[in-house]
């Protein structure tokens, strides 16, 4: 038997609404560490977007850097296999790969080398054999051009040569020379073959924290690899199975509000996927990840939150989360963030979509006069009713402090014109241009 652990999609270093979360991903990755001391895990595949950005913080180049010195500290013998995904950076990630390998930590950042596998050995079978094997070949994200030597002819030339950029020809071009290795290693006698690649394959779902690309172009046919036995795929961030053999194991955190549960305060369902190749086919077992904060999202009125929810059992279970809040209210509240944050202290979004959609449906827009008739805008006028309809009646005192200003005002925009037309006079145009005429 051949057992690893399949994630992706860490994007380290990430801000969400403002909000760094290394914090959260620390915690995310030492519970990784400790599922990865069962010594009959023989292998960790991180199918890309280890950063967030393709320049990462420091912080999270250092929390990565740790979280791999926990780990061979740990398990000399676990072998770490990882690839860029489309947030990353090829040569910052692969940086020192040589060194690592020899650790067996492999970065494989370069597509030309997808043909060169991993193997892996059953320890059950010693370390030359004499028990179960398997091959583990490593995709990266596939950029245009990425695979140079595979150019095909150009539609309108038949000398001239364009380098394949579409997502679907690259994964064509690298499908062909994969199986071509994949065979010769099933000839060799191993085993088992593991393909990990960072796709968007045809009829994936995805979700609102991913960077996608449009047009059928960029989705991938997943039968082009259907041959191997597993496929550990990264870049779509919910847990879900591709095709026959493929799985995508999901962002190990929730990275928007859309991925949070409902109803809120139960948290989004996020797993690491334990796989086991084992009697000629592939267990593949969910592990659940426990978040340091669970992301939620809630509804209702800004008073049952504020005053009447305080024994509410789902936001009573969601105060620590990170929250976004819609309410409910046909009116606006003035900033409800700042008041709701002293009992939702990591309260990051507020939704008052309801509240804008009435107004916008009882106030269509100020009525101004037809044009050409003469009249004149009252300022002060049309800010009463904009604070009427904001808050069902415009506030006196808010009112007259607006007058004022726009008294003050318009007093200095009458001086400025008194100004202009007294310097016109003693200096007219037509006189300065004849003295001065560049």
């Amino acid at each position: 038997m051949i057992k690893f652990l399949h994630t992706a999609d860490l994007h380290l270093g990430k801000i969400f609404h403002e909000q760094s979360l290394i914090e959260d991903q620390r915690f995310m990755l030492e519970g990784l560490a400790r599922i990865l001391e069962d010594r009959s895990y023989r292998a960790l595949i991180i199918a890309g977007d280890v950063y967030d950005r393709s320049i990462p913080s420091p912080d999270a180049v250092k929390l990565f850097g740790s979280f791999l010195a926990r780990l061979k500290a740990q398990r000399t013998d676990l072998e770490i296999l990882i690839i860029p995904g489309n947030h990353d950076s090829p040569t910052r990630l692969g940086f020192g790969r040589e060194l690592f390998a020899e650790l067996g930590i492999r970065f494989v950042t370069d597509a030309g080398d997808c043909d060169k596998p991993v193997i892996v050995r059953d320890t059950a079978g010693g370390a030359r054999g004499g028990g179960e094997s398997c091959a583990f070949f490593l995709l990266p994200f596939l950029n245009p051009g990425s695979l140079n030597e595979d150019s095909i002819t150009a539609e309108n030339s038949s000398s001239e040569t364009e380098p394949l950029r579409s997502q679907s020809k690259l994964a064509a071009a690298a499908a062909a020379r994969l199986e071509q290795a994949r065979k010769q290693c099933v000839s060799n006698g191993l085993t088992y073959t593991v393909l990990a690649a960072h796709l968007f394959t045809a009829g994936g779902m995805e979700s609102d924290s991913e960077r996608i690309f449009l047009g059928s172009a960029e989705r991938v046919d997943i039968g082009l690899f259907g041959a191997f036995d597993y496929i550990a795929l990264g870049h779509l961030h919910r847990l879900q199975q591709a095709g026959k053999n493929g799985w995508y194991s999901g962002s190990p955190l929730a990275y928007s509000f859309a991925e949070a549960s409902v109803p809120a305060g139960a948290g989004t369902e996020k797993s690491f996927l334990s796989v086991e190749l084992a009697d000629g086919q592939a267990r593949v077992t969910p592990l659940p990840i426990k978040p340091l904060r669970k992301v939620s999202r809630l509804s209702g009125s800004f008073d049952w939150f504020f005053r009447d929810s305080v024994k509410d059992r789902d936001v009573c279970a969601a105060e620590k989360d990170f929250l976004e809040i819609l309410l409910t209210d046909s009116s606006i509240t003035e900033n409800p963030l700042a008041l709701l944050r002293k009992r939702f202290p990591h309260i990051l979004s507020i939704k008052q979509d309801e509240a804008f959609s009435s107004l916008l449906t009882n106030h269509a827009g100020l009525k101004a006069p037809a044009a050409g008739n003469g009249e004149r805008r009252d300022t002060a006028g049309d800010f009463e009713e904009f604070l009427g309809g904001l808050y069902g009646q415009a506030d006196g005192e808010e009112l007259a402090l607006f007058r004022e200003l726009l008294a003050e005002i318009e007093a200095e925009e009458q001086t400025g014109d008194l100004n202009r037309a007294a310097e016109q006079r003693m200096f007219p145009t037509c006189d300065l241009n004849r003295r001065f005429p560049s």
